[in-house]
């Protein structure tokens, strides 16, 4: 009778455990053949980025540009607008500062001149006392009688007459006019009075154009016949003007000076 081998049924039951536990040699080529299996069934799909037509990108780079130069010439319009308004506006109140400026002259219709120094002392007194009446202070030189008179002093005839002509420009202190539009001087007193119903004006300017030239103002002035109310600062026009003149205004820090007037033609 045969021996029995007693390692026989141990090495099986090892052998059972360890394909029960990691499986065997057969069983894991089976399972690596149903993952390959499900791999292969389903493929990882490649994601791809979707291009923009090279039209496409040109049209969207164009109007970007375009928005841009639309932004862009909106502001100079409206800049340019602005820039107008203010050259018309500066204009204007140019025109205005240099009517008040040469008013006192023209009113008295002075004479033509190159220098300040070929001016007779009583035309540069009337000028200077006309002056004083076309400003906003003269009310303050009124004075309480009866007669209603203007008592100006003569530092202020002298302040406005360094104003028209300039600040070298002097005066000999006497009195000057004729009727209503006769200014006395009171050497005690050292004023001006002059009567409150002035009437006898000669002309109102109306400037035509003006220009600049070596630095200088140069304005075309017409000389217009006034109404009664010009006394008043009303400056009514009651005709086309009688004759034309070019006044020279030297403007330094914001300061005018009348630097000449000379006449150029009548109108007819």
């Amino acid at each position: 009778m045969a021996k029995k081998d007693k390692n026989t049924p141990r090495t099986r039951h090892t052998d059972d455990v360890i394909s029960e536990l990691f499986g065997s040699e057969e069983g894991t080529a089976e399972i690596e053949a149903e993952v390959s299996e499900l791999g292969d069934s389903e493929p990882e799909e490649e994601v791809k980025i979707a291009h923009i037509p090279s039209r496409q990108k040109f049209m969207s780079i164009f109007a970007a540009v375009t928005l841009v130069f639309a932004a862009i010439g909106l502001f100079a319009a409206v800049r340019l607008a602005v820039i107008g308004i203010r050259d018309i506006t500066q204009r204007a109140s140019l025109r205005h500062e240099f009517s008040q400026f040469i008013l006192p002259a023209a009113a008295t219709d002075i004479s033509p001149f190159e220098n300040e120094s070929e001016l007779p002392n009583s035309v540069k007194i009337n000028c200077a006392v006309w002056r004083v009446l076309f400003s906003e202070e003269f009310e303050q030189y009124k004075t309480d009688s009866v007669d209603e008179y203007y008592v100006i002093p003569e530092y202020n005839i002298e302040t406005a007459c360094k104003e028209l002509f300039g600040p070298e420009s002097t005066i000999v202190h006497s009195s000057v006019g004729y009727g209503e539009s006769r200014f006395d001087y009171d050497p005690t007193a050292h004023t001006y009075t002059c009567t409150r119903t002035l009437r006898n004006l000669s002309y109102a300017p109306q400037i035509l154009s003006i220009n600049r030239k070596n630095g200088l103002y140069v304005l075309k002035v017409a000389y217009i016949s006034p109404s009664i109310s010009m006394i008043t600062g009303e400056f009514n026009i009651t005709d086309n003007g009688s004759k034309i003149m070019e006044y020279v205004i030297k403007r330094e820090n914001k300061r005018d000076t009348l630097v000449s007037v000379e006449f150029t033609e009548l109108v007819k």
